[in-house]
């Protein structure tokens, strides 16, 4: 018998919009589901304060047109550059950090070049960056427009910050910022734009203390926390409620499935959405659990590969499988309830799982539905996570094969934003 060997080849990267593998398509619609629950507050947001660095930013580098630098090293991104580089820099506060983006490349390229470019920033800062980060919610609460210049939310913001940093007023605090502003154009006059200040090692912690991730003051923590919990046009949906779960909440026991429930009693508006939230999930669960279970015994298989059909007798691929169309009917029926546009595009995106099939067809349909996922990815397409040595028969890569969890049917496959939620609760108290 002639085998086909699999081909290698490159490692797909991570590449969801929240920084997950995503080898179903079940992101999209769990995203949007979490986008209604709370706008404009997205799971990558670790640390509130970058609102303020980003008011702060706002402010200093108001004077400069855009159009006169290179578009990759705008002045907000040069701002940037500098307050993650300050904080890399300062000897009490970087060993600390966490939830800061960029900083694996900024020690990087202070390591090797002792300064901040395009080049060796982040690929994409205006997505991964902070201001990438937190653009949409400074928009969202007034702080920042599209193009990072302040609005009125930010002066009042700068000027809470001020009064903790010890000045009476923004006026007192203009020597400070000035230098800062010196320092943004010195950069963004440099040869090739770079970090460029002249600044000695006072002048870098200075910045750093003003704005490192956990310093935020009574008064600039009473500004924040009242954006967030505004109840005016700038209201960010469920946020409020989330808010106050966090009291009768610990580190330990906090988790999104409990969140989820508690809001059930807590806000009865939203039953409708938190029940398409938890059939949505229940449906997801299936699907990531039997796709798991294909994934751990193909990676038992020898290169002669695995014939997922096999799997029809397998006890947690036939408990993921069952049910499977009622888990379908009840997502579709609860997302019909909210929106007749997402429960369309649910019903496109998963209709090979709608109807009765035996528990090894439902092997071959998750196989086929990944294919179908990783091709519609971009204009080229994404490998698939194994490939195909038959009609029946699959061979897992080795990128794949590791850290595969088993079952979970009592978790949710995605966030709703409860943790950046509770982060910011911890970061205000």
């Amino acid at each position: 018998m002639s085998v086909v060997l699999p081909s290698l080849t490159t490692f797909d990267p991570e590449t969801s919009s929240e920084g997950a593998l995503d080898p179903l398509g079940l992101y999209l619609i769990a995203d949007q589901l979490a986008t209604r629950l709370v706008p404009a507050v997205r799971e990558r947001m670790q640390r509130i304060r970058f609102l303020t660095a980003m008011a702060v930013g706002a402010i200093v580098t108001e004077e400069f047109e855009p159009s006169s630098v290179e578009e990759s090293c705008a002045p907000w991104l040069v701002w940037e550059w500098l307050v993650v580089e300050s904080l890399l820099r300062s000897p009490t506060i970087a060993s600390e950090l966490r939830g800061v983006p960029g900083t694996l490349v900024t020690k990087r390229a202070l390591n090797s070049h002792k300064y901040l470019d395009d080049k060796s920033y982040l690929k994409t800062p205006r997505i991964f960056g902070f201001h990438g980060v937190y653009k949409r919610l400074a928009i969202h609460l007034g702080l920042v427009d599209v193009h990072m210049k302040p609005q009125a939310g930010a002066e009042e913001l700068v000027l809470a910050w001020a009064h903790d940093q010890g000045w009476t007023n923004l006026r007192d605090a203009n020597p400070v910022l000035d230098a800062w502003r010196t320092g943004v154009r010195r950069s963004l006059e440099a040869k090739p734009p770079r970090t460029h200040t002249y600044w000695n090692g006072d002048a870098w912690e200075q910045l750093a203390q003003s704005l490192k991730p956990d310093g935020a003051g009574k008064r600039e923590r009473k500004v924040l926390s009242r954006l967030l919990l505004n109840t005016d046009h700038r209201a960010l949906g469920a946020l409020g409620d989330i808010w106050g779960l966090q009291e009768s909440m610990d580190d330990e026991s906090y988790c999104e499935e409990k969140m989820v429930e508690e809001l059930k009693n807590r806000a009865p508006s939203l039953l409708p959405l938190l029940d398409a939230i938890s059939f949505y999930e229940a449906f997801c669960r299936k699907l990531s659990d039997g796709f798991n279970v294909i994934r751990t015994e193909a990676a038992k298989a020898d290169i002669r590969g695995l014939t997922v059909t096999d799997l029809g007798s397998d006890q947690a691929f036939e408990s993921s499988a069952a049910n499977l169309t009622d888990a379908f009917e009840a997502a579709y029926t609860s997302l019909q309830v909210i929106d007749n546009g997402l429960a369309s595009q649910f019903d496109e995106r998963f209709q090979r799982f709608s109807g009765l099939m035996p528990v090894e067809e439902v092997s071959i349909a998750l196989c086929e539905h990944h294919e179908a996922i990783q091709k519609g990815k971009n204009d080229s397409g994404k490998r698939t996570w194994f490939d195909r040595l038959g009609g029946d028969r699959i061979y897992l890569r080795h990128q794949y094969r590791e850290n595969v969890p088993g079952p979970q049917p009592d978790r949710l496959v995605h966030a709703y934003r409860g943790r950046p939620i509770r982060n910011f609760y911890k970061d205000l108290r």
